[in-house]
């Protein structure tokens, strides 16, 4: 008999399947292909804090940058800081102004996950850094910095910690019922056999409809699909966020060691994952979008990659959906006991995710044992202390998750006072421009 047995082996479910093992719990996991070579791979390969989300969804940024903190503490190793310039241009939807308001909100949470100030850097400054970057009508740029991760190797190294602390996870296996005695959940089918539990954690993403159905039940999702375009060669020196056409969205240029990425498309998938794939007018808007910029930009990309955003059912329109996380009680909501699911969320707070499931797996079998994954590297380490942040207020999170308006509103009226400091600031002189030289010794240091 299992304590828990974790249904998904991305890096959600390979984060809890840590968690659950440090608490002590006795693990299992399935997964039915190879552990994060689904969702999780299709990401931008950013650990990051979600600066655009500063726009209409404030607390999710807050909330993603103190776990990011986490993650790069314990998963030191895999990451590199990669620096990000945001050229502007005349007719953009946001012009400097908006721009640097934006990031100097932004540079408030980066201190939660070591990220560095903001420079802003006058046209002819960013043309130094990226010759070929476009000329006509650049108006400046503003460079800002994430964590690049190679999101396969992170599934796989938070699978090895758990497995050392006792998990046994199941590869290529698919779980084929969710097994229910006197309306209560004890255990799945798997591989022809059945595995008793006391408790079964749905982590499968953007199957955590279909996985929640073998028990009778529904959980609401909106899955938006995102396609990135994979070079294998390094094309630029740094990454780029660039405004794509319409001013609507935005699109990443992420180099690293692996070659480019190129992405991602962000439109309304299929219900089913098992459908989702890149369309040819994806590959054309991509194409399209990053070479307004760079116009010797190669129109010939190795492959691609696709992935289903798993989205909490929520309306409004794509841009307004939060990124929120929550844990399903089951017993609670549907009335059957033994089954939990975490749904929604993303790459980089997945940490806080697997602790937030693992603490209501806890309550279940009454094991009041305290989380210590943001206290132990994935190889084994112990940590110092991390300087103390305030968590952001988890009621209010879940309120304004089911009002996107008001989540709007809040985080605007955040940016609006921000502006005016800024406004006040430029008004004194004191908003400084900075060189190609600031730039790179502020990324070499």
């Amino acid at each position: 008999m299992h304590d828990v047995i974790i249904i998904g082996g991305g890096v959600t479910g390979a984060g809890t399947a840590r968690d659950c093992a440090m608490r002590g719990l006795k693990v299992l996991l399935f997964e039915k292909g190879s552990p994060g070579g689904a969702t999780t791979a299709s990401s931008t390969h950013l650990i990051h804090g979600g600066l655009r989300y500063l726009l209409y969804d404030r607390l999710t940024t807050h909330t993603t940058c103190w776990d990011s903190g986490h993650i790069i503490r314990i998963a030191a190793p895999l990451l590199r800081r990669l620096p990000v310039i945001w050229p502007v241009y005349k007719g953009h939807a946001h012009g400097m102004t908006t721009v640097e308001t934006l990031l100097e909100a932004y540079d408030g949470f980066q201190r939660m996950k070591g990220g560095l100030p903001h420079l802003r850097l006058r046209p002819e400054e960013a043309l130094r850094l990226l010759p070929g970057l476009k000329r006509e009508g650049l108006i400046g740029a503003f460079s800002f910095d994430e964590w690049w991760v190679d999101p396969v190797a992170l599934v796989a190294k938070n699978l090895d910690s758990a497995a050392r602390h006792g998990a046994r996870v199941e590869t290529g296996s698919a779980v084929t019922e969710i097994l229910r005695r006197d309306g209560k959940v004890c255990g799945v089918a798997a591989q022809g056999a059945e595995y008793p539990g006391r408790v079964v954690i749905n982590a499968s993403g953007p199957w955590a409809d279909k996985t929640a159905r073998m028990a009778g039940l529904r959980i609401p999702l909106r899955l938006q699909k995102g396609t990135h375009l994979c070079y294998r060669e390094r094309l630029t020196p740094v990454g780029l966020i660039l405004e794509a056409e319409g001013g609507c969205r935005y699109v990443f240029v992420i180099p690293s060691e692996q070659g480019t990425l190129v992405g991602p498309t962000d439109i309304s998938a299929p219900a089913d994952p098992e459908r989702i794939a890149t369309d040819p007018e994806e590959i054309s808007y991509l194409l399209a979008s990053v070479r307004r910029y760079f116009a010797d930009f190669p129109e010939r990309y190795d492959s691609t990659i696709v992935g289903a955003r798993p989205i909490l059912g929520q309306s409004g329109s794509e841009k307004l959906l939060s990124r929120e996380f929550e844990v399903f009680d089951h017993a609670k909501r549907d009335g059957v006991e033994g089954l939990l699911t975490i749904g929604g969320g993303k790459l980089s707070d997945f940490r806080i995710m697997a602790e937030a499931v693992t603490d209501a797996a806890c309550v279940k079998l009454g094991r009041a044992v305290p989380c210590r994954t943001a206290r132990e590297t994935l190889e084994g380490g112990l940590l110092a202390e991390r300087l103390s942040f305030p968590k952001p207020w988890r009621a209010a999170k879940s309120f304004l998750r089911h009002h996107p308006y008001l989540r709007e509103l809040h985080a605007l009226a955040y940016l609006g006072t921000g502006l005016a400091r800024h406004l006040a600031r430029e008004a004194l002189g004191r908003n400084r421009d900075s060189t190609a030289e600031s730039f790179r010794k502020l990324y070499e240091s």
